[in-house]
């Protein structure tokens, strides 16, 4: 792959798995240095990266901290921060699914789903900001969702807090255009990861039919989206949100 981000450093969270490792192995494999922020350190997380570093030659450093805990968030930006390197991206893909039918809502997954899937995202920004402007031109990633933009049964949780960071994303791109820093969001249809397993085959094959492609994403295609607006290649590009849904 060609080296889009030679020399650069990226932050990104919930690189552990699925749609995260994608982006954090696309993202070696383009020359960034990686400081992936998951939520507990595993015996297989731990071989992961240093699979990804080793092929890439690039650093992978881990840090381990629970996005829905706030106290946790505030260490892992503390963690990051006394780093002392300038960051060229930060890519907040870490989230939470849930869908349910309103009546069922449990106000305790209202407050969980918030704190990871916006508030977190919200404060890494606001935790990480003068890192990013040391590492101008710089670029903030958001994992948003379709289920943010068009809504849906089931989603008046998920759908809400994916709207928010969308609307995150747009004011950010505004407030920190004049550090150098660009904010775009990736909004990503039902893609092939554990989440749309524990969904079940036959709202698998409904999301397969809502697409124009009638296939699921693969977290790779997604990381690329993430990758392309990473780089300089998207130097122009601020304040947008790109869907990749096969065109539901």
């Amino acid at each position: 792959m060609e080296t889009l981000l030679s020399g650069k450093a990226a932050v990104i969270t919930g690189c552990n798995k699925g749609i995260g490792l994608a982006i954090a192995e696309q993202f070696a494999a383009a020359g960034a240095n990686i400081i992936a922020c998951c939520r507990k350190e595993t015996e297989e997380t731990s071989r992961t990266f240093r699979r990804i570093a080793e092929r890439n030659e690039v650093e992978v450093l881990p840090l381990y901290f629970d996005l829905s805990d706030e106290s946790a968030v505030k260490r892992g930006i503390k963690a990051i921060k006394g780093l002392k390197r300038p960051i060229n991206c930060l890519v907040n893909n870490a989230g939470i699914p849930h869908l349910s039918l309103l009546p069922f809502v449990k106000a305790e997954d209202i407050h969980r789903i918030l704190q990871v899937n916006y508030i977190a995202p919200l404060m890494m920004i606001q935790g990480l900001q003068g890192l990013l402007s040391k590492g101008r031109p710089a670029s903030i990633v958001n994992m948003a969702s379709v289920a943010g933009m068009d809504g849906g049964i089931g989603n008046s949780v998920y759908g809400a807090s994916k709207a928010a960071v969308i609307m995150l994303t747009k004011v950010v791109s505004k407030e920190l255009a004049a550090m150098g820093i660009r904010c775009n969001a990736v909004a990503p249809g039902l893609t092939s990861t554990g989440f749309a397993d524990s969904m079940g085959e036959k709202a698998k094959e409904s999301m397969r039919q809502a697409s124009a492609l009638h296939r699921l994403a693969t977290p790779e295609e997604i990381a690329g989206t993430a990758l392309f607006l990473a780089s300089e290649r998207a130097s122009f590009i601020n304040g947008q949100v790109i869907r990749v849904d096969g065109s539901m």
